[in-house]
């Protein structure tokens, strides 16, 4: 009589990268001792204390822990819109994307503008009636 077919438990990474879920995987009836891993999931479970602010993120075969600005407002210093986590948007000419995991790069802020018009100068906005005269 056959084995039953095993089981292990793996995590998953939602499509960004961050820690999902713990999930079951399941070992093949025709490949025994191999185990049907969904995309994204690791064998490695992730850290278990997590400091707020941050989140486990997945690093190759591994987790590791990173700023976590996922819940953030966050604003174009070019435009001065709003952000949407995860959008490719040029900057300079080059195609950036930020999901929301680690620092948060320079072409992005927390700081609200205080104005519709307002400019990013020397990391502060400047609003559009107290901008310097050209």
């Amino acid at each position: 009589m056959d084995q039953p077919l095993g089981q292990i438990t793996v995590y998953q990474a939602d499509p960004f990268g961050f820690y999902a879920d713990k999930v079951i995987a399941y070992e093949f009836a025709l490949a025994r001792g191999t185990y049907n891993v969904p995309y994204g999931a690791l064998l490695a479970a992730p850290p278990v204390d997590i400091p707020a602010g941050q989140c486990a993120f997945r690093a190759g075969a591994d987790w590791t822990l990173v700023e976590d600005h996922r819940n953030d407002a966050l604003y174009r210093t070019d435009t001065a819109e709003q952000y949407v986590l995860g959008q490719t948007v040029i900057i300079n000419g080059s195609a950036a994307c930020f999901v929301g995991a680690g620092p948060v790069p320079a072409w992005l802020t927390a700081l609200v503008p205080p104005a519709p018009g307002s400019t990013w100068v020397d990391s502060a906005w400047v609003a559009p009636e107290t901008a310097p005269a050209a």
